[in-house]
């Protein structure tokens, strides 16, 4: 069977659930929550192999033998469907959940549990939602659903309340560097735990994807656009060059490190500690209710942006709001 990676940050959580089944006492819905870039993804598919598998080992892993596991590992398995966005960043629409809860009451196949994974959960609209709700409701025998949520507060309470949430908390930086350190030159480790707040999987996704040059570039442009030493559409059509959703973390990440700054907190952590002076010069001037009214729309954009608004309005809009607000006065 293909190896699902297993995080030494993961084995309380499991022990819980593998123990939960040996005894019998497995619930029909778990929500696993926790920060992005933990692995909760890789829980939910060890998972998903472990129930499936009707004779699991003594840790509660799927034997890697049977009928069932070489299914599984091929990706044919009938009794696992993962359900997520059709493109990432946009929402999970209602028929995938339809077409989920029709699959729910179907029997299992193979002598283990049908088992349905959500990820992420939250990506689910109220429509969604709302359609998932009869399916937790009326739970089927030996049907599993699994949520995957980064951002539970964004699930509704109703949802949240028929599921067994299983917290996944932010490993200590040890075990992150130890990990991470498999997977890296020592050199970068310090610079990508940073601008991922010490998650390891995002920490990994930062340096394939190149996370602290793309964010450095960005307060590059946004030091120009305050100076105004270049074509503000010059630099939003960099921002349009680069995926949106890598735009917008970018802009995210820079905001909470101008705003520590502002207020006398950049000796906290922060996401760009290699870049401290350009911050400090950045939000120079710049009055804070204003950087906090600039950082509210920034985030109101980001939660729009799943809902095919036109990319470019939006890019535009931020950069003539950073225009007003590095106006002298801020007005």
């Amino acid at each position: 069977m293909s190896a699902v990676e297993r995080y030494s940050w993961h084995e309380s959580q499991w022990q819980r659930l593998s123990g939960a089944r040996a005894a019998g006492r497995l619930p029909h819905a778990v929500l696993l929550s926790g920060p992005q870039g933990i692995g909760k993804s890789d829980f939910a598919r060890r998972l998903s192999h472990a129930l499936v598998c009707p004779t699991p080992d003594d840790k509660g892993d799927a034997c890697g033998h049977c009928a069932a596991c070489r299914l599984s590992a091929a990706g044919s398995h009938p009794d696992q469907q993962w359900v997520s966005p059709e493109e990432p960043g946009k929402m999970i629409k209602i028929d995938a959940i339809r077409e989920l809860s029709a699959k729910s009451v179907l029997s299992a196949q193979q002598g283990g549990f049908r088992v349905i994974v959500i990820d992420p959960a939250d990506a689910m609209n109220r429509a969604s939602a709302n359609g998932l709700l009869k399916t937790l409701e009326e739970p089927s025998s030996r049907t599993v659903l699994v949520l995957v949520s980064s951002q539970i507060h964004r699930l509704p309470a109703t949802i949240r309340s028929r599921c067994q949430v299983v917290a996944f908390p932010m490993p200590d930086m040890q075990q992150a560097r130890a990990w991470l350190g498999q997977k890296i030159a020592d050199r970068d480790l310090d610079a990508v735990l940073a601008i991922s707040a010490g998650a390891p999987l995002r920490a990994l996704e930062a340096r394939e994807q190149e996370w602290v040059q793309a964010d450095q570039r960005l307060i590059d442009e946004l030091a120009i656009l305050k100076h105004r030493k270049g074509n503000p559409l010059h630099v939003v059509q960099e921002w349009r060059n680069r995926p949106l959703t890598l735009v917008f973390d970018s802009f995210k990440r820079c905001m909470v490190d101008l705003i520590k700054s502002a207020n006398g907190l950049a000796g906290q952590a922060i996401y760009h500690p290699s870049a401290l002076d350009d911050l400090q010069s950045l939000v120079e001037g710049i009055d804070l209710q204003q950087l906090y009214g600039f950082n509210d729309e920034l985030l109101q954009l980001d939660r729009d942006s799943t809902n095919n608004l036109n990319p470019q309005m939006m890019l535009e809009y931020l950069a003539s709001r950073w225009l007003q607000i590095t106006r002298p006065g801020g007005r």
